[in-house]
């Protein structure tokens, strides 16, 4: 798995209703919740970080926007705290062959 990124990251995290997600258990060499926000894009203060008041799921959360510092849990508390925008969702790109492009054309699908 390659956590220097996004892409590598994204497919081990369970997103629930709530806003939470939950890492899938997958072995990281190193803490779970700093790999997930530096790959998203928000790399983790080194001081002391808080659950802010809208995680549900506490310790099991890897969100990014559900940790901070105590600084954001009193932006989060007064409404005032800014997510940060979530990256894009990683495009798989799946490259056809001749045979799959006789296939579609047999059964008349049009591709660009």
């Amino acid at each position: 798995m390659d956590t220097s990124d996004w892409g590598g990251v994204e497919g081990h995290i369970e997103r629930r209703e709530c806003g939470c997600w939950v890492w899938d258990g997958a072995p990281v060499d190193g803490n779970v919740y700093r790999i997930v926000a530096e790959a998203y894009g928000a790399p983790l203060p080194i001081e002391k970080l808080y659950r802010m008041p809208d995680c549900k799921l506490g310790k099991e959360c890897v969100n990014p926007n559900h940790l901070g510092t105590g600084a954001d849990f009193v932006l989060a508390l007064n409404g005032r705290r800014q997510e940060i925008p979530e990256p894009p969702r990683t495009v798989r790109v799946v490259r056809l062959t001749e045979r799959d492009r006789e296939f579609l054309r047999s059964v008349k699908v049009r591709w660009d």
